[in-house]
């Protein structure tokens, strides 16, 4: 049974926890939560029957196989370093937290030195078995061109100083590099920086705000002495969250299924 703790108790936390009640994540119990806002930490204790922790260095005391990092960004360091140092395997959903190269690094050496894993799924794209192949060649050039509903990039649009309301046409809204993609998008372009550590390469990013869109869409192409991909992902916004796509909380479901599940099958 993989005994599994949640900090962040919100539209994430709260999904991968009722694909644990229905079953479709079998072999596994939350049995721990953490939230800064406990009416959420209490909802989803009274879902699941865990236990409702007062912090993090709580949570990661208890007896727990897998910490489910779904709270934001800059809580990641905090979520990832006291999981390991306390024997406990994390999964990263905030990936963006890891365009930070001194923060990467950092926990990449901890997770080795006490032997731990860190986790990060997939998230909104596809083919990741064969860009992770692709990486052993040299790798030339990593592109993603994302489009996605100008609602879905409300929030950072208008702290861009764009004015939504306008946006009659699909706009390039960005165009730059992961780094500073994940800064001026942080809730909307995991998948930048999931890409770019997939290929050990830092991806060129280019963001769409479109009007008329219904789906997230997400164009890829990795270049390599080995072979180029090209891959195309369309996606439907999460429910609970239209800034993300469903993809991205499915694929942790796969990823904590895959973990609680006795046989392995390919990526």
């Amino acid at each position: 049974m993989l005994k599994i703790g949640i900090v962040g108790c919100g539209a994430i936390g709260s999904f991968i926890s009722k694909k644990v009640l229905d079953g479709t994540i079998k072999n596994a119990k939350i049995s721990a939560v953490y939230d800064r806002n406990l009416d959420k930490a209490g909802k989803l204790s009274e879902m699941t029957g865990a236990k409702i922790c007062g912090s993090v260095d709580e949570l990661v005391k208890e007896d727990l196989d897998l910490v489910v990092e779904a709270a934001s960004i800059k809580a990641v360091e905090e979520i990832a370093e006291k999981s390991l140092i306390n024997n406990k395997d994390v999964l990263i959903m905030s990936v963006g937290a890891l365009a930070d190269k001194e923060l990467f690094l950092k926990l990449k050496n901890l997770a080795k030195s006490v032997g731990k894993k860190i986790y990060i799924p997939s998230g909104a794209i596809g083919g990741l078995d064969a860009i992770k192949a692709l990486r052993l060649g040299e790798i030339g050039e990593v592109v993603l061109k994302t489009t996605k509903p100008v609602a879905a990039l409300e929030d950072a649009l208008k702290n861009l100083g764009y004015k939504v309301d306008e946006i009659k046409e699909p706009v390039v809204v960005f165009e730059g590099d992961v780094f500073d993609a994940i800064k001026k998008f942080p809730a909307n372009i995991n998948v930048a920086v999931t890409l770019s550590l997939a290929t050990e390469f830092p991806a060129k990013v280019v963001i769409v705000a479109d009007p008329n869109a219904k789906l997230n869409r997400h164009e890829i192409l990795v270049k390599s002495s080995i072979g180029t991909l090209k891959v195309c992902v369309e996606n439907v916004p999460f429910e609970e969250n239209p800034r993300t796509s469903a993809l991205a909380a499915y694929s942790a479901v796969r990823l904590i299924r895959d973990l609680a599940d006795p046989i392995k099958i390919g990526v």
